[in-house]
């Protein structure tokens, strides 16, 4: 058997690492995020500088699991700041922390492996989700004051989360503990300028807040990837401007979000979870509940005040999808340089559909801003995506009346520009019934109605909306699309159809269950990859492509061994939690240094998801997304599983990191921009994933997602759909969850009736892994579904899949398409230009 790897056989840096790591560094510059800064403290010249808190020489780059990514090296804050001129002068403290710090993490490392020593797969999911909480230090005394000899002080808070359980609020996960709390009041006291960072892959309970009285400046740093601590020296010294926004709301405490205490395992039901707030996710409940958030979506200060200007307001109507541009100046007022990121909301009239009070409709970002310097950009939407779903007729409607326009710098900090006028009710599109509920239940009804109320907390808002700038739309001008719903055609084209001839469909089988990490028959061996399909027929010309994680990079083993017969081996293992593996199993599990030749895979570690969304720079993002194509290509890759952009539903969400925020445009947009930049290169595939309502990590193999269709259609797929409409993503991976009952990939309603027959997705549906067993979803039934692949799959998948096949509740033309929709991927990938199973086989 012959084997094939890309793996570089020097460790030298390469230029694709240089752009690629100078890349993230832009990434990270963007996404930082400034809440407060009392007396203009930020930003401060390099010099002495006391660093205290876990996440300043132990700085969290990103979250744990599928995430996680295998670089190079990466840069704590303690070296960022160090590397542009700061002196760190606490060394007392952080000495004595070093060595709290160890012993905590021996101990943790110590009772995961006693986790994992039995190798359940129960006991595996515990250990995936289990996080280190790391110590909050000693305390600081005038002697560290003293020897620090500097008025300056940063505190660096550091939470980690992951996939496999859900943020704890009885282990601190979510809030300061009293100890830092305590500190952080020390310093303030203690320093005439105290700076806190907030290193966590999502929002925090920002209740500290309330005793931390006299606090220079709050900045969100998030999880910034591997040049994460550069680009916070660069920001806070002023190097670069500060321009990120929040993508989900941060409220004064955790019960302000809606059904707060019903939310995963605080519900006492983790066979269900009941979408009460329907469509009122985020924003849209805090505007319509007029409920008051500490730090709204959208939210973001600069060192630099701009001033936001309509200019001008038109329509077009090309192909009756009535485009709305707006035109708008944006001035810096200020004397430093900055950026910013006008956005545009909608508030839609009431009738028989109750709007949220605004949603957002479009945004950009400008250039890098000198003081008195504008910029005019241009803002646009389709009028026709503010429809709402009607669930009583399955059909997307926009109802008579005036549509308000809204502009600013944040979802509070808008202002009325101008008001779209609406003739007559208008369908949009006309669908069928989807995702029916099991169980009834009722959903939050919104206080606040009346959606030409002004929400500006800042100063009271008294709008003469006759004199705004008006546009008339007449409903008739409207596209009005009505879905079929027919069984998807069989692909065929002639590479494909050669192969499909060569089958039997107990061969087909075989290609629509793929391979897992650990299985070592893969012709095409990418170390690390985290699966394969089948490398069964090469006799038949078909090869097998490496499927590898996201969503911050490329997840590959960084030091492989190439035996003697030219397959590999990682020199440890690909995830973080597997090296609390049993020794055998690792010894199993790894290669040799003595035995093999080392060969090397350097991926880059980008900002996580919601930090890279901060950004509010959709051209950035298709950079990123150009960026692991070419890690793609370099190592041999075919499908990135990623991007993810799951709602963030609930701050405690254990991915929360891995998505990019609470509201569907921004995360639709923000995919739509990665996919093509990863597929800016025929034949590599970016994966949308988790389809569909995976959010929340406890039980996920078994938890019912229960929702209504109009929630799901507006919050939880709107996102997918721009993915697949705008960035035409080649794959989509289904989620573990029930939607209603339903096992996502068992679902015939989302594999195939809304991805398919509605937004007319032709790529390759896959599970997650380990998605199908007895408990879980059917093999035969997500072939059934659309769902095409399984991964990674077992012989009981087979075995399923055969077994309906022979009694008849498998179609053998579903199976025949599905094995079609792989084969096509397959043949048209990127490593198939390069090597053909001639050679392998």
């Amino acid at each position: 058997m012959k084997f094939y790897t890309k793996a570089a056989h020097s460790s030298t840096e390469t230029k694709r690492e240089q752009d690629n790591r100078q890349l993230a560094y832009e990434a990270a510059c963007e996404g930082i995020v400034l809440l407060e800064n009392n007396n203009n403290v930020l930003p401060i010249a390099p010099g002495k500088i006391a660093l205290y808190g876990a996440g300043g020489i132990y700085t969290i780059k990103g979250g744990t699991g599928s995430g996680e990514v295998n670089e190079r090296r990466s840069y704590t804050i303690a070296e960022g700041l160090e590397g542009v001129g700061y002196k760190i002068t606490n060394q007392a403290w952080l000495s004595d922390y070093k060595t709290e710090y160890e012993r905590k993490l021996a101990r943790f490392k110590q009772e995961i492996a006693k986790k994992t020593r039995t190798l359940s797969i129960n006991n595996l999911m515990n250990a995936l989700g289990e996080q280190f909480m790391p110590p909050f230090g000693r305390e600081i005394t005038m002697a560290d004051f003293i020897e620090s000899d500097t008025e300056t002080a940063v505190y660096v808070v550091s939470r980690q989360a992951g996939e496999g359980l859900d943020r704890r609020l009885d282990k601190g996960e979510n809030n300061l503990d009293p100890v830092e709390i305590a500190h952080i009041q020390s310093l303030i006291k203690l320093y005439k300028k105290t700076i806190l960072i907030i290193n966590t892959g999502a929002s925090l309970d920002t209740s500290f807040m309330d005793q931390l009285e006299g606090l220079g400046a709050l900045v969100y740093f998030c999880q910034q990837g591997m040049e994460g601590g550069r680009a916070l020296a660069a920001v806070i010294s002023g190097q670069t401007p500060i321009s990120g926004r929040l993508t989900s709301t941060w409220a004064y405490k955790y019960d302000d979000y809606p059904c707060a205490r019903e939310f995963s395992y605080l519900n006492g039901d983790l066979a269900n979870e009941y979408y009460r707030e329907g469509i009122y996710v985020g924003y849209r409940y805090f505007d319509s509940f007029e409920v008051k958030p500490r730090y709204e979506f959208g939210f973001g200060l600069g060192y630099s005040e701009t001033e936001i200007k309509l200019t001008d307001i038109t329509r077009s109507n090309y192909d009756k999808k009535t485009k709305i541009e707006v035109q708008v100046l944006i001035r810096n007022t200020g004397t430093s340089n900055t950026r910013e990121v006008p956005q545009i909301y909608v508030s839609c009239p009431s009738g028989k559909i109750l709007r949220e009070y605004q949603q957002l409709a479009a945004y950009t970002k400008t250039s890098i801003l000198k003081p008195g310097e504008e910029q005019i950009v241009t803002l646009s939407f389709n009028f026709t995506d503010l429809a709402a779903y009607d669930e009583e007729t399955a059909s997307y409607i926009l109802e008579a009346g005036e549509y308000i326009v809204r502009l600013g710098h944040s979802s509070r900090r808008n202002v009325p520009v101008a008001v779209i006028h609406l003739n007559d009710d208008a369908v949009i599109s006309q669908h069928e019934h989807i995702c029916p509920l099991k169980t009834e239940f009722e959903e939050l009804k919104p206080v606040l109605t009346d959606n030409s109320k002004q929400l500006n907390t800042n100063r009271p808002l008294i709008v003469d909306y006759q004199k705004l700038p008006r546009l008339e739309l007449d409903s008739s001008e409207l596209k009005h699309t009505k879905h079929s719903y027919d069984k998807p055609r069989i692909y065929h084209d002639e590479q494909v159809d050669a192969i499909m001839k060569k089958l039997t469909h107990d061969e087909m089988v075989d290609v629509v269950v793929g391979a897992g990490m650990f299985m070592k028959k893969n012709k095409i061996d990418i170390p690390g990859s985290v699966g394969n399909t089948t490398s069964k027929f090469y006799n038949k010309g078909l090869i097998n492509v490496a499927l590898c994680d996201g969503p911050a990079g490329l997840r590959l083993a960084r030091e492989s061994g190439l035996k003697k017969d030219g397959s590999t081996k990682p020199y440890s293992m690909p995830l973080s939690f597997l090296e609390s593996f049993p020794k055998i199993f690792k010894k199993l599990m790894t290669a040799d240094p003595r035995k093999t030749q080392p060969v090397y895979q350097y991926a880059t570690a980008f900002p996580v998801a919601t930090a890279l969304a901060q950004s509010w720079n959709d051209v950035l993002l298709e950079q990123v997304g150009q960026a692991i194509c070419a890690e793609m290509v370099e190592y041999g890759v075919t499908y990135w599983l990623a991007p993810a952009l799951n709602i963030q539903r609930n701050p405690l969400c254990g991915r929360n990191f891995e998505y990019y925020s609470e509201d569907p445009l921004l995360s639709g947009k923000c995919a739509a921009a990665v996919t093509r930049g990863i597929q800016s290169v025929d034949g590599v595939y970016a994966t949308i994933k988790h389809y569909l309502c995976n959010n929340q990590e406890d039980n996920r193999n078994k938890v019912s997602s229960n929702v209504r269709e109009r929630a799901l259609r507006e919050i939880y797929l709107r996102g997918f759909r721009i993915a697949v409409e705008e960035g035409r993503a080649k794959s989509v991976m289904t989620s573990y969850n029930k939607i209603n009952g339903v096992y996502a990939p068992n679902s015939y309603d989302a594999c195939t009736r809304v991805l398919r027959n509605e937004w007319g997705f032709d790529g390759v549906v896959m599970t997650d892994w380990m998605s199908t067993s007895k408990d879980r979803a059917s093999a035969a039934q997500c072939i059934a579904a659309g769902n095409d692949l399984i991964m990674a799959g077992m012989g009981f998948d087979r075995k399923d899949i055969r077994r309906a096949l022979k009694k008849g509740t498998l179609a053998q033309e579903d199976l025949e398409r599905c094995c079609a929709n792989v084969i096509r991927s397959i043949v048209h990938s990127r490593i198939a230009q390069e090597v053909s199973a001639e050679i392998l086989s």
